[in-house]
């Protein structure tokens, strides 16, 4: 399995489609559901299966991986040029990608 971070956004579901037309299709889209422009971005591509990013994190540090994965692309982050809380991107951009990373490896 796949798992793509931020699949759902612009850039995510580009890549997504990109990863189909390559032949891929066993992916667990990970993202924030916070718009409809977003599940509309999932339309037309291939994909087993769409969790939170908050429920997955969840699921890693518990140690409940659903399937063997063989590649993360992690693309979810917050991006926002007026994002004003530095808790939050301390834990949505680094300790998010830390987990991450401690898992890959």
């Amino acid at each position: 399995m796949i798992v793509l971070t931020g699949g759902a956004g612009f850039i995510g579901s580009c890549f997504l489609w990109k990863l189909n037309q390559a032949g891929e299709q066993d992916i667990l889209v990970v993202d924030h559901n916070d718009s409809e422009i977003k599940m509309k971005n999932l339309e037309g591509k291939a994909y087993v299966d769409y969790q939170d990013k908050e429920d997955f994190i969840a699921a890693l540090r518990q140690g409940k991986a659903a399937k063997k994965v063989r590649a993360i692309f992690h693309i979810g982050a917050c991006s926002s040029t007026t994002e004003t809380s530095a808790e939050y991107l301390k834990r949505n951009n680094f300790e998010y990608s830390k987990t991450l990373c401690e898992y890959a490896l």
